[in-house]
């Protein structure tokens, strides 16, 4: 019986990771898979890959490059520490990989890789624990169990029956009935064959080619070991028996589900090992359907049974939200160029969504999420005619700094999503998720009064100050006073902008219908600088990263505009 447990790990100076971050992983109690998440580019492979050098991979002189160098930079060193948990029969011990790369003139010159004791564990680890990596990038590759020309096997498919061939005496103990046998049988097919009369050929002048050494040619099946790793599954459609394909025909979907129930068999034959699985976005090739089965059926089930499951994943479905626990989120800093830990709270009591808020949850989390989760930052806005007009400005303004086509992919360049909140009080719930997971907001709002003052006046005021205010007793919308307070506390003064008294008024749309097409036939009358100062604060255009883009002159006149279809909707 094994166990193995990774706590954490401290990452520096790989790739795109530079200043030490350091990740804790829930204890054996935490019956659910963990979710490393963030959008691309942001360092969850590295994240990945670094838990296998830390944990089991050995390192080298030979195994990293310059470009496994923080920027390059043969003075930005790679450095692992992991903490790892390994239990042998009733035998449980902890212990600590240091990994330390030294370079001398430019070059890497030893690896210091070793544990508690000075000594390396990773091999031992390898040997005694299941430990299992599956990147569903490379499906096809996953269900190979053919060894490289080197001689070894890549695959945790082909590594796992390995592993079967090895431990089962009774396989052992056919071998030599079975190569008997086989000999047998393969002789007399082959005895006065075509092919056995080219074999002889061959053995004929190959003997010559070697100075006439009386050499011996056999040409037969693999050793008995390796017999088990040349043979492929086949799959009959369809309950057909007698037309079996291989599974390497089929599609990656149709291979991710086979994979998915490979894992299942491990984990229901492992009673006794408790295994550490890793997996490489799972969600690859599958249906969005699909990848909610696959995270209930198999991630939530491996870790039910005990084992330990850390996944990337760019998937909301793949990921529980009333459990936080499970996510560890990353995003990649532009200003330090590097890989940043924003979420990671394992001993964390209270969660942030709970069957109470289920009703808020479906309305406005769930069709959220993925722009929660997976993007670098949020604007929150009331609704469809706000997300209208905001996307309308934006690539307008863009479009005549830019040109038209930087100016279609700004926002997603960027990683900007623009999400709809439907109220005030949903936006407080929005706003506080962002917080609780590290993601920058803003929040785009109607005011729903006159007074310019108002705002200010409420981001001075405690609640008990703003409940005693002259303000709030005098006024006859106490509920509405309440709701902006909250709101701007939450957001704070500066990741918040408010429309006076709200968007239509603002842009000088007077009728009440707020229909969409009539809106957008009227933004387009108004000019770009007129549109810009009565719809964008200063904040939200450093929220924006307007300032990166090269102003030139007289921008923000319509006429410069380099827009070439105007009635086409910007959704």
């Amino acid at each position: 019986m094994s166990e193995i447990r990774i706590s954490s790990i401290k990452v520096k100076n790989y790739r795109s990771f530079g200043e030490e971050q350091s990740f804790v992983f829930p204890d054996k109690n935490y019956k659910k898979p963990v979710a490393i998440v963030g959008y691309n580019n942001s360092g969850k492979t590295n994240l990945i890959n670094a838990i296998k050098y830390g944990l089991y991979e050995g390192i080298n002189e030979e195994t990293f490059e310059l470009k496994d160098f923080h920027k390059c930079k043969w003075e930005n060193s790679p450095h692992f520490e992991t903490k790892y948990s390994k239990k042998i029969g009733d035998i449980e011990r902890s212990y600590t990989n240091v990994s330390n790369i030294i370079i001398i003139g430019n070059k890497i010159s030893t690896v210091d890789d070793y544990t508690d004791n000075g000594k390396s564990q990773k091999w031992q680890t390898k040997k005694d624990c299941q430990i299992f990596y599956i990147n569903f990038h490379t499906i096809k590759e996953q269900i190979s169990t053919k060894k490289t020309s080197w001689g070894n096997l890549n695959s945790f498919l082909a590594k796992h029956i390995k592993k079967l061939i090895d431990i089962d005496t009774s396989m052992l103990i056919k071998k030599s009935t079975y190569e008997t046998e086989v000999k047998i049988a393969t002789d007399k097919v082959l005895e006065n064959s075509k092919l056995s009369e080219f074999i002889s050929i061959i053995k004929r002048n190959y003997s010559t080619n070697l100075r006439d050494n009386n050499c011996e040619i056999s040409f037969g099946l693999p050793d008995y070991e390796d017999i088990f790793l040349q043979m492929i599954f086949k799959i009959g459609l369809n309950g057909d028996n007698a037309n079996l394909i291989p599974i390497d025909h089929f599609g990656d979907g149709y291979i991710s589900m086979f994979v998915m129930a490979v894992i299942q068999a491990i984990a229901e034959s492992n009673t006794e090992d408790k295994c550490l699985f890793l997996f490489e976005e799972p969600e690859s090739f599958l249906h969005e359907n699909h990848q909610e089965y696959f995270y209930k059926t198999v991630l939530c089930n491996l870790s039910k049974r005990g084992h330990q499951v850390i996944y990337t994943t760019h998937s909301d479905k793949m990921v529980d939200i009333f459990d936080t626990k499970g996510i560890i989120r990353i995003e990649f800093d532009e200003t330090k160029k590097q890989t940043v830990k924003k979420y990671n709270k394992v001993d964390e009591n209270k969660e942030l969504v709970t069957m109470k808020e289920y009703n808020n949850f479906i309305k406005f989390i769930e069709p959220n999420l993925n722009r929660i989760l997976f993007s670098r930052k949020v604007i929150l806005v009331e609704g469809a005619n706000d997300i209208l007009v905001y996307k309308y400005l934006i690539d307008k303004y863009v479009k005549s700094i830019k040109g038209e086509k930087y100016a279609e992919t700004y926002l997603n360049f960027l990683n900007i999503a623009l999400t709809v909140h439907h109220g005030k009080s949903t936006a407080n719930f929005l706003i506080t998720l962002c917080k609780h997971l590290g993601l920058d907001y803003f929040a785009i709002n109607d005011l729903d009064f006159d007074s310019n003052s108002l705002v200010s006046q409420l981001s001075t005021f405690t609640e008990e100050e703003m409940k005693n205010s002259d303000l709030y007793v005098n006024s006859d919308k106490k509920a509405m006073i309440t709701v902006n307070w909250q709101l701007i506390n939450s957001a704070g003064i500066n990741r918040i902008h408010f429309n006076i008294p709200k968007l239509e008024t603002v842009l000088g749309y007077i009728s009440n219908d707020k229909n969409s097409l009539s809106i957008w036939e009227h933004i387009k009358e108004i000019e770009l600088s007129v549109l810009i100062d009565k719809l964008l604060s200063q904040s939200l255009k450093d929220f924006l990263e307007f300032s990166n883009l090269v102003v030139g002159n007289n921008v923000l006149s319509s006429e410069n505009s380099t827009e070439t279809n105007d009635d086409d909707l910007p959704l």
